[in-house]
């Protein structure tokens, strides 16, 4: 009888703290999951250029499977986060050839659940000639509380 109690206080405390058996998360559980490994809060409200740009490296080991959008755009084919895509063209920034810069921009709107947010991007951009490109992130912050969307992230761009 001791064993079987012991057991059971066992099992109960796995069940608890989420080792046990559960219903499968949905969206909203996998995003602030996410949001919760990751947590990566603006410094402005609304976000500055910097914030933008600090947001998307922080947020660098979101998996590019975050999104379609995100399917084989690294520089290399094994690059497979947020912060390896977005490495490979600032390292094209190295070579000292025509003009690049880092374009920002955020808008304000709603998320699919209703809720406030700030559509931010970060491009990274080239010119030398007719070599024109410029790659880049999509995401969105929460304007309640300033937290970045991991699930939120989309690769933009073209060259």
């Amino acid at each position: 009888m001791r064993r079987s109690a012991t057991v059971a206080v066992a099992l109960a405390a796995l069940t608890a703290i989420g080792c046990g058996p559960g219903p499968a998360p949905n969206t909203q559980q996998r995003e602030q999951a996410a949001a919760h490994e990751i947590a990566v809060h603006i410094g402005h409200r609304p976000p500055l250029p910097k914030d933008i740009i600090d947001a998307a490296i922080s947020s660098g080991q979101v998996d590019l499977s975050v999104s379609p959008s995100c399917r084989n755009v690294g520089t290399e084919p094994a690059d497979r986060t947020i912060g390896r895509y977005l490495a490979g063209f600032l390292a094209e920034l190295s070579k000292p050839q025509g003009v690049s810069w880092i374009e920002t921009g955020v808008e304000s709107g709603k998320s699919p659940e209703g809720a406030a947010i700030w559509s931010c991007r970060m491009l990274i951009r080239h010119v030398d000639g007719d070599d024109r490109w410029g790659w880049g992130v999509r995401f969105d912050v929460r304007q309640s509380d300033g937290l970045v969307m991991p699930a939120s992230f989309t690769c933009i761009g073209g060259g």
